[in-house]
Order: C-alpha cells, then sequence, then structure tokens
C-alpha cells in the first residue's frame, strides 16, 4: 500500500509544516481490501497511512518552481481537522516528473488523475526499476574547492554526527560512482537540498565543477525567490553571480565546529 498526494496550490508542499487535504478529496481513487480499512471515521486507521510509502506532488497544470517534481517520503500525525485532513511529510527522496510518468500505468495512476487535488491510497508497492531513479534528498549541500576540504570535511562530520543530511563528496562516493556527474549536480544542487552552503575562495571561483554546482544552485534562488544559498567566506574573492548584498558568514574567525553549529541554527536545530 502506497500513498499518492496531489495539489494544485504551486506552494501547498513548499513547508516542513502542517500540510492539509480537503476531508472531501480524501481516499478518491483508491480502492481494494487493504485501503478499504482506511477510514476519516475511525482516527485509529489513519495510523495505516504513516510509514508506508507517499508520493506527494502537483498537479500537471500547476507552474510552481517545484511543479517537476514528484516528493517521495512518509506521513505521520494524520488526522482530520474540521474539514481537512492534516498531516506532516518526511522527505527522503525526489523523482523527476518524468520517471512518474514512466510508471504511471503500473502505480495505477491514471492520467486524470495527475489533474486533480486529491489524496489516494493505492495496492501494491512502487516498482523497484522505479525506485533505482530515486534521488535522496538533503537538509544542506556543499559547494567547495578541494583546497578548501580540510576545514569543510570537519564542518560535514559534525553535522553528519547531529543527524543532518548533508551531501558532502566523500559520503557519497558509492553512489557517485558510474553515474554522469554533471546530470547529478544539476539535480543535487538545483533541487535536492533545503539550503546550499558555498564556501567561497579564491580557489574556489577557478574550478569548473564549482562553477557548475554554483549555476544549478543560482538558477534554483532565482526560481524560488528565497535564502537557498548560503555564503560562507574564506576570502573576499568576488563570485559571479553572488550579490555584494547577500549576508555572509566570515570563517576567518570561526573553527569548523563553530560554523557547524551556526549551520544548525539555521535548521532550527540549535
Amino acid at each position: 500500500m502506497f500513498n499518492v498526494i496531489v495539489a494544485y496550490n504551486p506552494t501547498a508542499w513548499e513547508t516542513d509544516q502542517l500540510m492539509r487535504m480537503d476531508d472531501d478529496r480524501f481516499k478518491e481513487y483508491s480502492g481494494g481490501p487493504e485501503s478499504d480499512r482506511v477510514e476519516l471515521a475511525k482516527p485509529a486507521t489513519l495510523k495505516l497511512l504513516e510509514g508506508i510509502p507517499t508520493l506527494l506532488f502537483y498537479e500537471s497544470g500547476s507552474e510552481g518552481a517545484a511543479a517537476k517534481v514528484v516528493r517521495y517520503g512518509t506521513v505521520h500525525g494524520v488526522h482530520a481537522a474540521k474539514d481537512e485532513v492534516v498531516f506532516r511529510f518526511t522527505e527522503e527522496g525526489r523523482f523527476t516528473r518524468a520517471v512518474l510518468e514512466e510508471y504511471m500505468s503500473r502505480l495505477d495512476i491514471g492520467r486524470f488523475e495527475s489533474n486533480r487535488t486529491h489524496w489516494a491510497v493505492k495496492e501494491g508497492g512502487l516498482p523497484s526499476a522505479m525506485m533505482s531513479h530515486l534521488r535522496p534528498t538533503y537538509d544542506i549541500v556543499f559547494s567547495f574547492a578541494g583546497e578548501d576540504r580540510t576545514y569543510v570535511a570537519k564542518v560535514a562530520r559534525y553535522l553528519k554526527t547531529k543527524g543532518v543530511k548533508v551531501f558532502y563528496d566523500e559520503f557519497e562516493s558509492a553512489d557517485l560512482w558510474g553515474k554522469d556527474l554533471a546530470e547529478h549536480f544539476s539535480m543535487i544542487y538545483g533541487q535536492s537540498a533545503r539550503y546550499c552552503v558555498m564556501f567561497i575562495s579564491a580557489a574556489y571561483v577557478r574550478k569548473m565543477w564549482t562553477r557548475h554546482e554554483r549555476r544549478n544552485a543560482l538558477s534554483r534562488a532565482v526560481e524560488e525567490h528565497q535564502d537557498y544559498i548560503l555564503p560562507a567566506r574564506f576570502d573576499d574573492t568576488p563570485v559571479d553571480g553572488i550579490r555584494s548584498s547577500i549576508a555572509y558568514i566570515s570563517l576567518d574567525m570561526l573553527s569548523p565546529l563553530q560554523f557547524a553549529k551556526q549551520i544548525l541554527k539555521k535548521l532550527g536545530r540549535s
């Protein structure tokens, strides 16, 4: 059994707070012995929806920045409140819209369903072939030059001990093996994290890969108009695309541990 939750509002799922669905749209396009056990009138049965795979995306006609993103994760805290179903969502990864469309028939998702706000409870599970296309999501991604690795590594390792999902290349070596890095990094830096910490230095602006990472991060920042890029400076080297008015943190007087704690505060985990 898995959930399919769709909304037209292009910002409905852009939150880590409570999410909502009109109760008259709950269990539309559902059916089967497993889903039949779930009833709003029986609150205890809503627990059956928690911990199972969940696809969260927007109607095909939506034009928001995340219109082509399909989130994968689990719901929890599901309950009825007045005329709504209220829940929280923990994201574990993302699919592209193209992947969803490739597997829609196997998931028993009709084309009309992708054009209607609703919550469907489907029988069966997600195909393993589809799961192979899942891209993990992160709380934070790091963009840095190799010359600055010693400092960055200490920040990444500390954050990992605190349960932060951080994209740091040494943590991902097995997953990166054999991938088209240009394509993969476009998704990582353009779609897959809450924030991108940019460790700016003279070496940073010279590197080909950091330019690629920065270009994708800047593209997302422009689309979403929010504080996605978090500049951290080793020096005052100017960086194309990073306006001088954007607040940054100077690393001159901060140890890796002190800077990591600043990141925790930004994530609301201090």
